[in-house]
């Protein structure tokens, strides 16, 4: 699938009201700049039930790399595992991780917000889940992005999701 197929950069508006919520906070806090610091970023300000649905990667550099510093609780559910500190290379899904990583390099390199709807997978031949991601850059010296905020709605597969995540990986 080509990247144009599947990705928005700046997206003007979400139909799902929550990601509506989400990023017009990011908007909000961003003021006029093309992104926020993140000590800027207000949980509060969000719908609560949304927070376990939110991951924050720090940005590493050399080598280019991901590291979560927020995996939400909603994921460690689904996934089994908690994944604060450990390097977006280390989720189980090779197709997923690859995606993930994918993504994340896309925010880096356009420096905008990305609404991105791709197909998950708890296995490489496994049955695919649509996931719809909203990616946000942070950007903490207002020239580089230090860490991306992510808001991922899968509340609808979440139960199957998961049951296939133990059936393939276990608990």
């Amino acid at each position: 699938m080509a990247k144009e197929d599947y990705l928005r950069r700046s997206p003007t508006r979400f139909d799902d009201p929550d990601y509506q919520s989400c990023y017009e906070h990011w908007l909000t806090i961003k003021g006029e700049g093309w992104a926020p610091a993140w000590r800027d970023w207000q949980w509060m300000a969000l719908p609560l039930d949304l927070i376990p649905y939110f991951l924050v990667v720090d940005v590493i550099d050399d080598p280019p790399d991901f590291v979560y510093r927020f995996w939400g609780s909603a994921y460690v559910n689904m996934h089994g595992i908690d994944m604060t500190g450990r390097s977006v290379n280390e989720i189980r899904s090779p197709v997923t991780a690859r995606n993930t990583f994918e993504q994340y390099a896309e925010v880096v390199a356009c420096r905008e917000a990305i609404g991105a709807v791709y197909a998950i997978q708890t296995g490489e031949h496994e049955i695919q889940h649509v996931q719809t991601s909203l990616r946000m850059p942070m950007s903490n010296d207002g020239r580089r992005v230090d860490h991306i905020v992510t808001y991922s709605d899968w509340r609808a597969d979440e139960d199957e999701i998961r049951d296939e995540h133990i059936r393939i990986y276990g608990k």
